[in-house]
């Protein structure tokens, strides 16, 4: 029987998912910029983009937890590749087996017979065997192949995001009402100075999260990111800085930093 493709199952089942996001993440992207083609939108209009962006980013964030839960299937499968290898191993080191039969003769004398019964079996394994290992080493190449390019696609559309923050920056430079809208869409501070808050959001595999300001970015309406910091206090990864992320989105994208690049 033929083993089914894991590999074509998941990359269906995500692909549809991908396609939809992509599909509305680039459709109210388009929308929102369109509001900032002729002048800034007032004040509650801000507001509501401010959300719209967050909530999009929050389903980009799950995705990409999703996609990353895909690479425990793949460490799964390197364990069935390799009891799949030590099986292979066994059966090409086992000597060609013979079997005697002794049978008597007319004069006193014996005939010798071979049986390849035993030969039989051992190549029927080997065959399967082969065709196992083939099957699972496609899967994995066809998992992680999955992973690679959704990662590459939400990437991209988090990158197109980012047009939305630098159009929110522009207006907010020449507004005062904006700039304190921003201000307030923002996470509070924290650096770990004042004392991380005791929430279970800022510490994430053995890691201290805070999120602080941007020092490259406007006063008027400062870029915030969160950064991951080890058991000694020194900081080991950085997220993205935005004008508008809420404090959800900014722990998000930092842990998701951690998973991918941390130990």
């Amino acid at each position: 029987m033929a083993l089914p493709k894991l590999s074509g199952i998941i990359a269906r089942q995500v692909g549809s998912i991908q396609g939809k996001l992509v599909s509305q993440v680039q459709g109210q992207v388009l929308s929102i910029l369109s509001k900032f083609t002729s002048q800034c939108p007032n004040a509650k209009e801000i507001q509501k983009i401010i959300r719209i962006k967050n909530n999009l980013l929050k389903n980009i964030n799950a995705l990409e937890r999703r996609i990353q839960k895909l690479r425990s299937v793949a460490s799964k499968l390197d364990k069935a590749i390799r009891a799949a290898r030590v099986g292979i191993s066994i059966i090409t080191r086992i000597p060609k087996p013979t079997v005697f039969k002794v049978i008597p003769g007319q004069s006193g004398g014996v005939v010798i017979g071979v049986k390849f019964s035993a030969l039989t079996k051992l190549s029927d394994r080997l065959i399967k065997l082969n065709k196992l290992l083939d099957a699972l080493e496609s899967d994995k190449a066809g998992i992680l192949g999955v992973i690679s390019t959704v990662s590459v696609t939400l990437g991209g559309i988090k990158r197109r995001l980012e047009a939305i923050d630098l159009a929110i920056q522009g207006c907010s430079r020449d507004s005062a009402e904006l700039s304190q809208i921003v201000a307030s869409a923002q996470p509070p501070q924290n650096t770990g100075s004042e004392g991380t808050p005791q929430d279970p959001d800022y510490f994430y595999k053995g890691y201290e999260l805070a999120i602080i300001d941007d020092p490259n970015s406007p006063k008027i309406a400062p870029r915030r990111y969160a950064i991951a910091k080890d058991k000694i206090g020194v900081i080991v990864l950085y997220g993205p800085s935005s004008f508008s992320s809420d404090t959800k989105v900014l722990l998000d994208e930092i842990k998701f930093r951690i998973d991918n690049q941390l130990p």
